[in-house]
């Protein structure tokens, strides 16, 4: 019944306080995963270790201003881009280090956590660049991404392929295949395997899990049933209408696994940000 802003203290009481007897699982967003990746000290879980039953997965998108999809094809170093965050850390993270893949120098405008209040910034000029975390979840954020594309503001990329998008009767490329094409040199580096690691977390809308230790039968009955859930019509016909990609427990495995990343990487996400978020902090 606890769940909080972003779900960590809905994962913090599940790994801490639920007993592993197939009682209880945990809905959890990708927001918490990616409070984890960046090292927050409110993070008491280690979501590694949970056992997933189901997933549904987004493909968020970022734009931005015409004028800056110029520069990422253009591969402009160093140049300042704004770009809408609810919080520092928040799940508009990868967007944030995405940026700096490109060579760009992100700078987050904090406290921007509504669809409407990004795109608003975005058209006002307070900001350069939007995530809009679910593209296709409802007749007016599909409506006001093509008005947004219509009137110069186009989509850059998406952060995952999970789900291909078309904006203004144009494919979405995604960010990874931008990134070869642009910088394929930031491929190889360390923050690319952080960035991996975020997008992923970013993508999932709703992950259903266990905690570990959990009776294998018990395990096998929460399975079958999410199986006869992702296969009736009503919720196939929901996943499609709102652009979102179901997974049942053993479809998960790789995707957790990349939501995890590797600690080296992981590493050297929170020696970026405890880099920038002192200068972040100060605006």
């Amino acid at each position: 019944m606890t769940v909080g802003q972003d779900g960590v203290t809905a994962a913090n009481l599940f790994d801490t306080q639920t007993t592993p007897d197939g009682t209880t699982a945990l809905a959890v967003p990708g927001a918490a995963l990616v409070a984890a990746l960046s090292g927050e000290a409110r993070i008491h879980f280690d979501y590694s270790r949970w056992l997933p039953l189901f997933f549904s997965l987004l493909s968020p998108v970022v734009i931005g201003h015409a004028q800056l999809h110029r520069n990422i094809e253009n591969f402009m170093r160093d140049r300042p881009v704004r770009i809408a965050v609810s919080t520092l850390t928040g799940i508009e993270l990868p967007t944030v280090l995405g940026m700096t893949m490109f060579g760009l120098r992100p700078i987050p405008v904090p406290g921007l956590a509504s669809v409407t209040d990004a795109i608003a910034a975005l058209r006002d000029n307070q900001v350069d660049v939007i995530q809009i975390l679910d593209p296709q979840g409802s007749a007016e954020t599909r409506t006001a991404i093509e008005a947004l594309s219509h009137d110069g503001y186009p989509a850059l990329f998406s952060l995952t392929d999970s789900v291909p998008l078309e904006i203004g009767g144009q494919r979405v490329p995604f960010m990874h295949d931008v990134l070869l094409r642009e910088n394929h040199s930031a491929l190889s580096s360390l923050l690319y395997g952080a960035w991996t690691a975020l997008s992923a977390a970013a993508a999932l809308d709703i992950g259903l899990v266990l905690p570990m230790l959990t009776p294998p039968t018990l395990v096998a009955e929460w399975r079958h049933a999410c199986d006869l859930a992702i296969d009736s019509t009503d919720i196939r016909t929901m996943a499609s209408g709102t652009g979102r990609k179901l997974l049942d427990a053993t479809a998960c495995t790789g995707p957790l696994r990349q939501m995890a990343g590797d600690v080296t990487s992981i590493m050297a996400l929170r020696r970026w940000l405890s880099t920038h978020l002192p200068d972040w902090r100060m605006g």
